[in-house]
């Protein structure tokens, strides 16, 4: 009879080891889903925050930062801890027609704190020229994203 050679058996593992395994390996899955939540909460809550105020911009003074037609997310909250500052975008009440926003850009702060606003485009802007400086307060945010059209996705500054 031919002699069988001893076969070698991989070490077998015991169900607490495997079952220690599987826990790592889920903590370890867990702990990167939780990463990516806390990651991702600030932009979230910006996004739901600004869904409300979303805008289409309708005319062509802030040319070529906002275009006819360009769809924004304005956060309210963007100046809540601060007051807007010289080259910041902002969305207030229209002076002439309240019921109507302007998006304009902070081009100064007067002597008693009020902002001068103006348009990238001056030429063809209803701003500060003609309403005069405009009540920090009345701020209704910064727009700082544009969604629509697709092709000009992004941040707005």
């Amino acid at each position: 009879m031919p002699r069988r050679s001893p076969s070698v058996a991989a070490p077998s593992r015991g169900v607490g080891d495997l079952a220690q395994a599987r826990f790592r390996a889920g903590l370890r899955v867990g702990i990167g889903v939780a990463a990516l939540g806390f990651a991702l909460a600030p932009p979230l809550a910006r996004l739901v925050r600004s869904w409300p105020l979303r805008s289409a911009v309708a005319g062509g003074s802030m040319r070529p930062t906002l275009e006819p037609g360009d769809w924004l997310l304005v956060d309210p909250r963007a100046y809540a801890a601060r007051r807007p500052r010289p080259s910041d975008l902002v969305a207030v009440p229209d002076p002439t027609e309240p019921a109507r926003w302007l998006v304009k850009r902070v081009v100064d702060l007067d002597a008693d704190g009020w902002l001068e606003l103006r348009g990238d485009n001056p030429d063809e802007s209803t701003d500060s020229r003609i309403f005069g400086t405009v009540d920090p307060q009345s701020v209704i945010g910064r727009p700082w994203a544009r969604y629509w059209p697709p092709h000009r996705l992004g941040l707005v500054r």
